[in-house]
């Protein structure tokens, strides 16, 4: 299942020039953890909508799995962030829509795998309580091999280090381009494509990602708003 988006991940780095960043993480170090975050969030978000138990199930383990996987997590969203906006290339939007389709990629993975899961089984809600106590008790927590833990650990001691680097590079990146980027954009774009939107334009109103939220202009609906969190989007009612 990583093996064809961490290919995309090792194009990104090409094209980005990251090769010679002393900084850049393995690609399947970054996708394994980012890849981990988001089937725990689908889990959580689907099966908090199969029942009241589930969904009471879903936020224990979220908070039971996030404890723990934290700071795993953010390192690794920190790596590919601060890789796409700090390299050298003639556009500096590249970055930005690289991490875009990045994150679009992990987020439909996602999303197939777990509604197969919860589509093929008889019982939904026993299905989602076994998962999710798999999730509380530490079975899928993000571990991975010795050379994805070792990259892992470099990218949590250089987050802090070099966050105010980050937070300038990608200023510049936002006044080149001339708008804000920000990361769930394709995921917007289709979902609207989804529920039949003929967007006019898609704006970002709040970028402080995870969380996002943006502004669709539709053609039968002047101004519709969409909250995103790690990637996951929904039109607010």
């Amino acid at each position: 299942m990583f093996r064809v988006f961490s290919s995309l991940v090792a194009a990104s780095v090409v094209l980005t020039g990251c090769a010679t960043n002393s900084l850049s993480p393995k690609g399947d170090a970054v996708f394994y953890a980012l890849q981990a975050d988001a089937m725990m969030n689908t889990w959580r978000y689907e099966c908090a909508a199969v029942s009241a138990r589930a969904n009471y199930a879903a936020d224990a383990a979220r908070a039971d799995w996030w404890q723990r996987n934290k700071a795993t997590v953010e390192a690794a969203d920190f790596g590919l962030a601060y890789n796409l906006v700090t390299v050298t290339d003639t556009r500096l939007d590249t970055g930005a829509r690289l991490a875009m389709s990045l994150t679009q990629e992990v987020q439909e993975r996602a999303e197939q795998t777990v509604n197969k899961k919860l589509n093929d089984a008889s019982d939904k809600e026993a299905l989602c309580l076994e998962v999710l106590g798999q999730y509380q008790a530490g079975k899928w927590d993000i571990k991975g091999s010795d050379e994805i833990q070792g990259a892992l650990w470099s990218l949590k001691a250089s987050a802090e280090r070099n966050e105010e680097r980050y937070r300038q590079r990608k200023g510049m990146v936002d006044t080149a381009a001339g708008k804000q980027y920000g990361r769930s954009l394709y995921v917007v774009e289709k979902l609207s494509d989804q529920e039949s939107c003929d967007r006019e334009e898609v704006s970002l109103i709040k970028g402080e990602w995870p969380y996002e939220i943006y502004n669709v202009a539709c053609e039968d609906k002047p101004l519709s708003i969409v909250r995103c969190e790690w990637g996951r989007c929904t039109f607010v009612e």
